[in-house]
This record gives C-alpha cells, structure tokens and sequence, in this order.
C-alpha cells in the first residue's frame, strides 16, 4: 500500500549514513535498507522544525491498531541496533518499520508480511521534532 511519505532532512542524513558501515543482518533488513535508501532519494526532506507533528519519524513512539481485530500496541521506531521485539521497538529497516517512517496518523501498513494483517497508525504520543527534540 503505498502513501506519500515525509521525512525529515535530519533522518534522512542518518540513513545516509548508516550506509556507510552497514551490514545487514539478514536480506530482509538489506532489501528494507535499499527501498529506504532508494525512497529518501526521491524524497523532498523537511526541515524538522517544520515536519507536521502528525508524521512518524525516528524514535518516535506511536500506537498501531490491528484492523482485523481492533487490538491496539505503543511502538517506537528506532535505529536496528536500538531494535528490541520484547520491548516493542522496531527497527527502521524491518518490514514494519520501513512501511511506517515517515507515513501519517490515519496510514495503513501491512502488518506481517506472511499474512493478510493491516495496521493503522492510530496515534503519535511522542515525536521528537514536536517536543523540541532535534537531536534525538
């Protein structure tokens, strides 16, 4: 399902970088890495000063809803190193993850890629640029 995506000029810098040492840890996170690096290209980046506090960045925390059973989950989207499944923090690179950054409250992603499960994200209860934090 694609939808326009934003991303902020500052997570697209850390993606950039991230190529510069990176190695995938298996080809889903090495497929997920070029479509993000492949999509960043394209993109025309916000300043984070100005991104809608509505959009998802990184280390933002946010509630997804399963739309096939209405049960809800907090998320962060974080870096991979940062990614913990028991701590629900997904990782930028997981096939989540990739669907996630930089879409908007409202948008619709596959959940596991191996079933029929769509999620919504429902809310944005914390995302840096909003509170200020341009460096996180």
């Amino acid at each position: 399902m694609m939808h326009s995506r934003v991303y902020t000029k500052f997570d697209c810098e850390r993606i950039n970088d991230l190529s510069v040492n990176f190695n995938a840890k298996d080809p889903v996170e090495e497929k997920n890495f070029n479509i993000l690096l492949s999509q960043i290209s394209r993109a025309k980046p916000v300043d984070q000063k100005k991104i809608k506090p509505n959009i998802v960045t990184i280390n933002s925390r946010f509630v997804l809803r399963n739309l096939g059973n209405g049960e809800k989950n907090e998320y962060s989207l974080v870096f991979p190193r940062e990614a913990d499944v028991k701590r629900n923090r997904i990782s930028i690179l997981s096939d989540l993850g990739s669907q996630i950054l930089g879409s908007s409250i409202g948008s619709v992603v596959k959940g596991n890629p191996d079933t029929n499960q769509y999620l919504a994200i429902e809310d944005i209860l914390y995302q840096p640029e909003a509170s200020g934090d341009y460096n996180l």
